[in-house]
């Protein structure tokens, strides 16, 4: 009774289906279809027939957990970097526990997501798992600073893993017509992940240890593995040529040039903005340069594979076609900007409470549910304007008018001790805005791109989206800095200019008229970091509605291509 209550809820009915796109059986329905596959160059290598019933419902739910833990861990450190700068007597380097995950968690979601078509789907989210897990354990034993940055970074290649995988599979193993639930449980999943990181990282650490922030991932991950290995057929297999021929492929240089020029761009933006290195100094010019030369590097070397006459078997880790695809290439830019007032607000918001308004760890993760509750409810909104019709393009300029306003509502706070009830509001109409973007950018991708790119697409948006919340972050380092500078200077000592840049604990050993100067500093820095936002998301506006078309792939063309290759995938296996 339950598999059938279930299934009647999330399976598939392919007569259902295959009536719905003009045809009487299935095998019509591939002969029908198979000119669609040829048309646009599907590669059956990462072919996956959708799912049904229960077995759809563990994967999704285990793959959605899996996620859950990823995107956590981008800002579960936040309200943690006090007590583990604290802990190990070293602050100058505090931000790299952030800035290593997040770097590399953005670095390695296209590599991840190429790997994945060599070695298959569930190979790669169960290595994606084992990374994650292992390294988080790595990091909740870590003896110094300087280890728990090197696995923090190693523990992102694993969080990359499993972001790039759920963003790949679940569109696979999902029949077409659930996949607004699916965007909006994705885009609900990433957001309500990303805002109560710092909850729990201000309850835990609180509560226990901040080395817990890290050690409670392995007993999770160790449960979820064994689900997702049960829920998924051992019949269902990836059709396949020779992995020795799919590694050839595999554009190992390509990525190593992107990530080098993702990483130097903000080291250099980041060590300079907090006075660590001069502008004027041979370390950052040299990482400028370098990350210069990688990006020309980058863009020349995948245009040659991709349209050059090189005999080179391997596939550009980023096809170029991508970019100069609209909605695609627009949707990845929509990525970047949606990043920077993502990540600023989710890591800064809660400092900004804490310093300002006095907040401990934990209130500080309190007062930002009200960004929780407006993403969590915008990305419904996002996937069920587009659930029946594609108005992907539409939800998108809704999203980014509404994180305009929210950015620029939250750039008027005042900055006294006391908390504006109307904060909360303004937080609301930021988070629904985000939600409504992120489902929305999820949605379009999946309906969109070809199968056969799907995988370098969504692993483009999350580089997109982390790469601009990265540069975010290292903009509002600068601001804070540059304002810690103007207003502070003739308040503070210059040892004690230095400790209040290089840590936020040093704020309570200042005298209570100073600590009331750099409360106010904080408060305005954030307005400010705020106005920049307002700016990036009023640019975000005129992105969005550079991805309307007038005659958009539509959801039932999508669902007549997956049903199409789930056939063809179907047939090859029955006839093997």
């Amino acid at each position: 009774m339950a598999d059938q209550a279930i299934s009647g809820v999330l399976g598939s009915d392919l007569v259902e289906n295959n009536q719905s796109a003009g045809v009487s059986s299935p095998r019509e329905a591939q002969q029908k279809e198979s000119t669609i596959v040829e048309a646009h160059n599907y590669d059956l290598t990462t072919t996956i027939k959708p799912l049904e019933g229960w077995r759809l419902f563990i994967v999704n739910i285990t793959l959605c957990l899996g996620l859950f833990l990823a995107v956590v861990e981008t800002s579960i450190t936040a309200t943690a970097l006090v007590s583990i700068s604290e802990y190990f007597n070293d602050s100058s380097t505090i931000t790299w526990v952030v800035l290593g995950y997040l770097l590399s968690y953005m670095g390695f979601s296209i590599i991840f997501a190429r790997v994945s078509d060599a070695i298959g789907r569930k190979s790669a989210v169960l290595a994606a798992f084992f990374l994650f897990a292992t390294f988080s354990l790595a990091s909740g034993l870590a003896t110094s600073l300087g280890r728990l940055i090197v696995f923090r970074i190693i523990q992102g290649v694993g969080g990359s893993g499993l972001y790039s995988m759920t963003m790949i599979v679940l569109p696979q193993v999902t029949p077409a017509r659930y996949w607004g639930i699916m965007s909006g449980l994705i885009g609900g999943v990433f957001v309500c992940s990303s805002i109560l990181g710092p909850v729990l990282g201000g309850v835990i650490t609180e509560r226990a240890t901040w080395r817990w922030i890290y050690l409670f991932n392995a007993p999770v991950t160790a449960v979820i593995i064994p689900l997702f290995i049960f829920a998924w057929p051992k019949n269902l297999k990836e059709k396949s040529r020779k992995r020795t021929l799919l590694f050839k492929e595999l554009d190992f240089f390509g990525a190593l040039l992107l990530l080098a020029a993702s990483t130097l761009l903000v080291f250099a933006l980041q060590q300079a903005g907090s006075h660590r290195y001069e502008w004027g100094s041979g370390t950052i010019i040299a990482s400028l340069v370098m990350s210069g030369l990688s990006w020309v590097g980058f863009v020349v070397w995948v245009w040659l594979l991709e349209y050059g006459n090189s005999r080179l078997k391997m596939k550009a880790i980023f096809p170029v076609s991508l970019v100069i695809q609209r909605p695609v290439g627009s949707a990845i830019l929509m990525a970047f900007l949606t990043g920077m007032p993502f990540f600023v607000v989710i890591i800064n918001l809660p400092t900004r409470f804490q310093i300002v308004n006095g907040d401990s760890p934990i209130l500080s993760g309190v007062h930002i549910l009200p960004l929780l509750g407006g993403s969590a409810v915008g990305s419904g909104i996002g996937g069920v304007i587009s659930s029946k019709k594609n108005l992907t393009s539409y939800s998108l300029v809704l999203g980014a008018c509404l994180m305009t306003i929210g950015s620029g509502l939250l750039s008027t706070l005042k900055t006294g001790r006391d908390i504006e009830d109307v904060g909360y509001v303004y937080q609301c109409v930021l988070g629904l805005g985000i939600g409504i973007g992120m489902a929305s950018l999820t949605l379009m991708v999946a309906i969109t791109v070809d199968f056969d790119k799907v995988a370098s697409a969504q692993g483009a948006v999350n580089q997109a989206r982390v790469l601009g919340g990265s540069i975010g972050l290292a903009i509002a380092t600068i601001l804070l800095n540059h304002l810690i500078t103007k207003t502070l200077s003739d308040v503070l000592t210059t040892s004690e200019l230095e400790n209040v840049q290089n840590s936020v604990s040093t704020v309570s050993f200042l005298t209570p008229s100073q600590q009331i100067l750099v409360a106010k500093t904080y408060g305005q820095s954030f307005n400010d970091q705020m106005r920049l936002c307002l700016g990036v998301s009023a640019a975000s506006i005129l992105v969005a509605v550079s991805t309307w078309q007038k005659n958009p792939v539509s959801v039932q063309e999508s669902k007549r291509k997956q049903h199409s290759l789930a056939e063809a995938s179907g047939s090859d296996r029955n006839g093997h």
